[in-house]
């Protein structure tokens, strides 16, 4: 059982691999257990002796790497030679592009068409047809990178080229998500016969409602518009008229509210040839690509992706669980194709390959999770957070809540204070003070008293990844330094799910609020569909398990082990109610302790 396990078993590690080594080609396996508790290991070492490939899949590019830096270790601990490669896509991966186009803001859809238009012209690509040396060990993305341009070749070809010869294959959901990528994927490995692995597995939900949702509005048309006066063509005016239309059309659904929802053929009727405006509309925007591509710049045409637009909302007008959303906006609106549909979309995948690992800290409850992505014949098991009831401590602060739209002057007052008391208890931690949403974060940072404000580092809406990790890093640094950092970050945020802090990197978490969804027309209407699907757990499933899972990744990222200390402010009442603390993990359960929220934390 211990073959190719590279550590000490620690307790709880040998019950599961032997839980996967018994089940595994028996049923679908769900796993939860805390960070730190070595899921990725247990999960590799057990799959490995079986001989078949391991898909791994992941939510972002940057965990691609994690499975296969641990098949370095079982490799290097153990004396295995098991190959793997972190897959990136064209994105990440083309050399020529990068040489020819410096906007680094293209998207897989930008990058795929610059390559089908050069691949034939491209040296990286052409040294390859005669390049034999292949890779037969785990291997990362970025060493593939460099090897590549050791070789000038190109690293994404070459990265297909050498998939046939690995044993683990780590690569993003979108791959199992979108049909087309898991085709293109199947060329390459016999899926049927393959393990899938989905990490962080609770991220299925939202993950696959991203593949068929899009938006345009006016400011695309108005883009589209603009992009006409760049080309020559005979069926110019024909589209700017359509662009007209489209517009005029739209605009006459709106009404005096912020959003509608309308449906798809709402409009539709005011636009004559509708089939022959969007292929209009097609062929130009391919025209400004081109021309795009061959002055160096980004290869993208708004009249092409409203055509896409048009054209995949036609197709998926009728489906149950694909909504079409109309907002106004300052200047004009915005039309949001949007898809519900979860366990539809993902209930299908499940059957293609050999067997499906779920791993995740957050999978309870477990029926919840089983339903909404579609899955059945599943064994399931959870692992407790091991912890020292001596170095954790839990309060859950009675008088506070950030219910409703806005928090009164009264509330503030009450969170300037249990702030405050928060800072001074754990001005020689590092903390973390989590927020509900962005608008809670600011309302909180202005309770700071000033003598911690040099201290704070704060996750902004929407920035990107680089800036992210510049704050991580530096977080991370005043661990060890004289001034110890406070880092204020959205419990829907990057820093919330992924991130990890050992030891006393971070130390006390401070969270504000529970981090449901607004309750706009958008998340009303997702409530719906799910009460249709699932009866009287539909408001359950779609809106109060989403955000207390949110809440307890947010507070995972404290404890690793039993040796962690770890203390937990829940700064609102209503995590004391029935229904939220039960879906609370068992380390804050076990821990907790009610007190007022100007009380003295122990």
């Amino acid at each position: 059982m211990m073959d190719n396990f590279p550590y000490k078993l620690r307790k709880g590690q040998k019950e599961l691999l032997s839980f996967l080594d018994n089940n595994v080609d028996k049923y679908n396996i769900c796993i939860q257990a805390p960070t730190g508790f070595g899921k990725t290991v247990i999960v590799l070492s057990s799959l490995l002796k079986k001989r078949k490939k391991i898909l791994w899949v992941v939510r972002t590019g940057t965990e691609t790497d994690r499975p296969i830096e641990e098949l370095k270790i079982i490799n290097e601990k153990v004396g295995k030679d098991f190959s793997g490669l972190s897959f990136r896509g064209k994105r990440d991966m083309c050399l020529f592009i990068n040489e020819k186009i410096k906007d680094r803001n293209l998207n897989y859809e930008d990058v795929s068409f610059f390559c089908d238009k050069n691949r034939k012209s491209c040296p990286y690509y052409k040294n390859l047809e005669n390049f034999s040396i292949i890779l037969k060990e785990p291997v990362l993305y970025s060493e593939i990178l460099e090897f590549s341009k050791k070789y000038s070749i190109c690293p994404y070809y070459y990265e297909r080229k050498i998939t046939p010869y690995m044993d683990v294959l780590s690569i993003n959901y979108n791959y199992i998500i979108n049909e087309n990528l898991l085709w293109s994927l199947k060329r390459f490995l016999d899926i049927n016969d393959s393990y899938l692995v989905v990490d962080e597995a609770h991220n299925l939900q939202f993950a696959s409602m991203n593949i068929n949702s899009d938006y345009i509005g006016t400011n695309s048309i108005e883009r589209a518009i603009n992009e006409l006066e760049t080309i020559d063509s005979e069926t110019r005016s024909e589209a700017l008229k359509f662009l007209n239309d489209l517009r005029f059309s739209i605009s006459k659904v709106l009404n005096r509210k912020k959003e509608i929802q309308i449906e798809f053929f709402d409009f539709l009727d005011e636009l004559k040839n509708i089939d022959d405006g969007i292929e209009i509309l097609r062929e130009l925007g391919l025209k400004v690509k081109n021309n795009m591509m061959k002055n160096d710049k980004r290869p993208t045409s708004s009249l092409y992706h409203i055509s896409e637009f048009l054209n995949n909302s036609m197709d998926l007008m009728y489906e149950d669980g694909i909504v079409f959303i109309l907002r106004r906006e300052k200047r004009g609106f915005t039309l949001e194709r949007w898809d519900m549909r979860s366990s539809k979309i993902l209930e299908p995948i499940w059957n293609k390959f050999r067997s499906n690992i779920f791993i995740s800290g957050t999978l309870e409850p477990i029926d919840a999770f089983i339903d909404v992505i579609g899955l059945k014949n599943y064994k399931y098991m959870s692992v407790d957070h091991k912890i020292n009831k001596d170095r954790v401590k839990t309060y859950i602060l009675d008088g506070l809540s950030t219910k409703g739209e806005k928090i009164s002057k009264e509330m503030e007052k009450r969170y300037e204070i249990a702030l405050g008391n928060f800072l001074k208890k754990f001005s020689e931690k590092n903390v973390a003070i989590f927020s509900a949403s962005y608008r809670i974060q600011d309302a909180l940072i202005k309770l700071v008293p000033d003598k911690f404000k040099e201290r704070i580092l704060i996750e902004k809406e929407g920035m990107s990844g680089n800036e992210s990790r510049k704050i991580l890093d530096a977080f991370k640094k005043m661990a060890y330094s004289d001034k110890k950092g406070i880092l204020f970050a959205s419990a829907s945020g990057r820093f919330s799910e992924g991130a990890d802090f050992p030891g006393e990197e971070l130390e006390a978490v401070f969270l504000a609020g529970i981090p449901f969804e607004r309750l706009t027309l958008k998340t009303k209407m997702y409530i719906k569909y799910f009460e249709n699907l699932y009866g009287e757990k539909g408001r359950f499933y779609a809106y109060i398990v989403p955000a207390l899972r949110k809440a307890s990744q947010a507070m995972g990222r404290v404890i690793r082990s039993e040796n962690d200390n770890g203390y937990f402010i829940l700064a609102d009442e209503r995590y004391y109610k029935e229904d939220y603390f039960n879906l609370l993990p068992s380390f804050i359960k076990n821990t907790y302790k009610l007190i007022n929220y100007d009380d003295k934390i122990d």
